[in-house]
């Protein structure tokens, strides 16, 4: 048996290349990576400074509507159902220039909620202040998120439609969600 001399293994110039090329491509993907993960979480703020970060812009966004009395309350709940708040309100009153009145008195019904305190004839709430409406309506909001309804798509299906879409027209839940998305967004980010 001859024994065989084994060859070193020697790069060339191509094999450089190739291993240049990969690391390149490695270090492209990595910056990718991370410029995507920066732009994701760009503009969340803190939950330390969120109360006070969001009731400035809540009072900037919604000066001269009725909701601006509730943001100091919208501002102590947690982001996302804070985001629901506004963006509800906004979509079902308006911010409150379109709400349900009982025995010619504001019900503080923002989001045309139908819970089982104080109704009115049409059945919705009414609320005696600012901070029950708040308060109710957001603890609503959390359960629903709590259970994933934690998208304007998810919610529409649960606060427009109550859980049926098919009696609504295919436009007007896709509305519902777009103008609910472009408010939630406006606070969540």
């Amino acid at each position: 048996m001859k024994n065989k001399k084994e060859k070193p293994i020697t790069l060339n110039f191509n094999h450089f290349k190739i291993i240049l090329v990969s690391l390149m491509v490695l270090v492209f993907l990595a910056v990718i990576f991370f410029v995507a993960e920066v732009l994701k979480n760009k503009g969340i703020v803190s939950s330390t400074d969120f109360s006070y970060d969001l009731e400035s812009r809540l009072n900037s966004m919604v000066s001269g509507y009725p909701i601006q009395e509730m943001a100091p309350y919208i501002s102590k709940q947690d982001r996302m159902s804070a985001a629901f708040l506004v963006a509800i309100a906004k979509k079902e009153s308006n911010w409150g220039k379109r709400s349900p009145q009982k025995d010619g008195k504001t019900c503080y019904n923002y989001w045309g909620y139908r819970g089982t305190y104080n109704q009115t004839n049409s059945g919705y709430s009414c609320f005696d202040s600012p901070e029950q409406a708040v308060n109710d309506v957001g603890k609503r909001i959390k359960d629903l998120v709590d259970k994933k309804v934690n998208s304007p798509e998810k919610m529409a299906l649960a606060w427009k439609c109550g859980w049926d879409c098919s009696g609504h027209s295919f436009f007007s839940v896709k509305k519902w969600e777009w103008d609910v998305r472009y408010y939630f967004d406006k606070v969540y980010y």
